[in-house]
């Protein structure tokens, strides 16, 4: 039978080392994001970089640093015009919600893999005929096939051939690791579980395993024994993102030690009942469900599994997920909404309530893909929430060539200050506007059905509106400009 190997250290690709060396500028953004670029520089106060035949402007405040061939452009220790801001924050306050899956150890395909993979594609009739001939070798023919179609985007054919792979091999350890954190990335967590506990059984010194466990638990609501599991998995292998997703579950117990839940409906309700109106709790429920039917039939799907609610009092709130001031709620699988002083539903707390649930339903629509500016977008798009107000703004950001190019904005906004963040959703909005008047609500959905296939963002809006972000960044500059024209700047 053949052998699988887990490893704790992504391969290096070896097309990298047959590619020849280019020169590039790094743009490294505040928010952790990071630009390759033919070449940038500093112009007024704004960073001008070229990708190809496209210019691009951003801010220089919301840039950390740049690098030409390894060396510091600005944001250096030495550089006196460093951003005051200084140093990027870590976003401790969502931890990732779906795991990557483990890479296998390139000895697993050999031969077996030239016969699965043959000219830059899965040959289902190699698939077949071991199936008849060497059924002991098809369960790892299929995991080959299932790694090449996750790694080149195709998710649910990888999940159908890790299924597959399953029914020959059902208790191999790094099937059922790779399985389970392919159903936790599609939001199946509960589903999940099983093959991830399965998966530490086989290989109790794994610590992939029991990572993949942990999150499993975790997004399952089962906060309490995703702690231990990670714990383990750590004293098999240190992982400093994997302290700080522990750290906020551990603080999230804590916190919660003494909460009351109860299952209503499509929700899981927490809260801390001396501490929160009986009515209060009531309202919040009915406008959920509410608002649940909307969302379905608006983005015409509906969430796998109950999603979790839980009150907190404003301090709790920022004592478990440490998000920045600006943040008024939090959706990281939970729906994390601070009540505290609040005794009705009021307009702004409804908003908010289907803000955050809606990105739910985007990230169950989108396998938890969707990049930051549309799932932010479209969420306030079906509060619903109008640029109106400050759409002249923007417009005038635009016509000056000082916004984010909508690719900076793939990545949280957590990282964000206040004034920055105001920017990345006002221009989130904007697109997600100019999208729906120019295309269409199916289209939008169309997106995230291909980014939950497993497409990048530009492949899917070059599959979907037949143009990528550079065509996208200047069609939202005309929108804008005709939307909000000038007055006087």
């Amino acid at each position: 039978m053949l052998k699988f190997a887990v490893v704790r250290r992504a391969l290096i690709p070896f097309l990298l080392l047959l590619t020849p060396a280019v020169r590039a500028d790094t743009i490294h953004l505040k928010n952790g994001r990071v630009i390759v670029a033919d070449s940038a520089q500093e112009k007024n106060g704004r960073i001008e970089y070229q990708i190809g035949d496209n210019t691009y402007r951003i801010p220089k405040i919301v840039v950390e640093r740049i690098d030409k061939d390894g060396e510091p452009l600005i944001g250096g220790p030495a550089d006196p015009a460093a951003p005051v801001s200084g140093a990027p924050r870590q976003d401790l306050g969502s931890p990732k919600a779906a795991p990557d899956v483990p890479p296998p150890d390139v000895a697993w395909a050999g031969d077996l893999g030239k016969k699965v993979v043959r000219d830059g594609k899965v040959d289902p009739s190699a698939l077949y005929e071991l199936e008849s001939a060497k059924p002991d070798m098809a369960g790892a023919a299929y995991f080959i096939a299932g790694r090449f179609e996750l790694e080149h985007g195709n998710r649910d054919q990888a999940r159908m051939y890790f299924e597959r792979a399953l029914g020959f091999l059902p208790d191999h350890p790094v099937i059922l690791t790779n399985y389970a954190a392919l159903l936790i990335q599609l939001s199946r967590a509960r589903e999940a579980v099983g093959y991830a506990e399965r998966a530490t059984q086989a290989a109790p010194d794994s610590a992939d395993a029991y990572t993949i466990l942990g999150y499993a638990y975790f997004n399952s609501d089962r906060t309490r024994d995703a702690i231990p599991a990670w714990e383990h998995a750590l004293r098999l292998h240190p992982d400093p993102k994997l302290e700080a997703v522990l750290a906020k579950a551990r603080r999230e117990k804590a916190a919660e030690a003494s909460f009351t839940e109860n299952d209503t409906g499509h929700f899981t309700l927490r809260y801390e009942g001396s501490k929160t109106n009986p009515e209060l709790r009531e309202q919040i429920i009915n406008v959920l469900e509410e608002d649940y039917s909307d969302l379905a039939g608006e983005l015409g799907i509906t969430p796998y599994q109950n999603i979790p609610v839980v009150l907190y009092t404003e301090q709790a709130f920022f004592d478990v997920t440490q998000a920045p001031t600006w943040t008024g709620a939090i959706n990281d699988g939970k729906l994390r909404i601070p009540v505290q002083g609040v005794n009705s539903i009021t307009p702004a707390l409804a908003r908010v309530l289907k803000h955050e649930l809606a990105h739910s339903f985007i990230n169950q629509a989108s396998g938890r893909r969707c990049p930051q500016w549309l799932n932010e977008g479209l969420a306030q798009s079906v509060e619903p929430k109008s640029l109106d107000s400050r759409g002249l703004r923007l417009a005038s950001l635009y016509r000056r060539q000082v916004f984010l190019p909508l690719r900076s904005l793939e990545g949280s906004f957590m990282s964000l200050s206040a004034s920055e963040a105001l920017l990345a959703y006002d221009e989130s909005l904007a697109a997600v506007e100019y999208i729906r008047e120019k295309y269409g609500m199916s289209d939008v959905r169309r997106i995230l059905e291909r980014l939950g296939q497993g497409a990048s963002t530009e492949q899917a809006l070059r599959d979907v509106l037949h143009n990528g972000y550079a065509q996208l960044d200047e069609d939202l500059g005309h929108y804008l400009a005709e939307k909000y024209p000038a007055q006087g700047d």
